[in-house]
């Protein structure tokens, strides 16, 4: 079974579960992947572009060292969501359904990146949680020979959605108050 994650107003859930730490961000990077062919007579490769890599989701996240504990403490509950394999021992996979990473066409993602930064002076610790989209073979194949939903009819269903108040039964979502 899939998990949910959902943010809205600096509070992350994964599976009904509060995240410790405040959501100070959310950012999507895309890219263009290219095939690099070495062109003799020449010093540098010619880049042909071959369509788009994944997207990228990354969440940052401060952990502070307040009543509720320590942020190494804090830390320590974060990395054990980042290593917790689902039922065939692999990473997590996501369903999305936020207007932010809708727009941009995102539909699942696997959180494969936890990245962490402290300093002396500082009695927290910024937590970089990572994402990568998921494109599985079937949905590919499927993409195929369906059409492709537009980012602007992913952002009229999400904002459809969030109007009714309910998400897609059985999938996990983000769902995210960054609009």
């Amino acid at each position: 079974m899939i998990k949910h994650l959902s943010f809205a107003d600096g509070i992350v859930r994964l599976g009904g579960e509060e995240l410790p730490g405040i959501l100070t961000s959310l950012s999507v990077d895309g890219k263009v992947r290219y095939d690099e062919q070495k062109v003799d007579g020449t010093s540098g490769k010619s880049k042909t572009p071959m369509g788009w890599e994944d997207h990228t989701v990354m969440i940052s996240m401060v952990l502070p060292t307040d009543s509720d504990g320590d942020c190494y403490d804090k830390l320590e509950i974060l990395a054990a969501y980042f290593k917790q394999p689902d039922a065939k021992a692999n990473p997590q996979i996501y369903s999305v359904v936020n207007r932010h990473t809708q727009s941009r066409g995102i539909r699942e993602i696997v959180f494969d990146r936890l990245q962490t930064t402290e300093s002396e002076q500082w009695d927290y610790i910024i937590a970089n949680l990572g994402f990568n989209e998921h494109n599985p073979p079937i949905v590919q194949t499927e993409a195929a020979a369906a059409k492709t939903p537009t980012p602007s009819e992913l952002a009229e269903e999400a904002k459809r959605q969030a109007e009714e108040g309910a998400a897609p039964e059985e999938e996990a979502v983000i769902t995210g108050g960054l609009e």
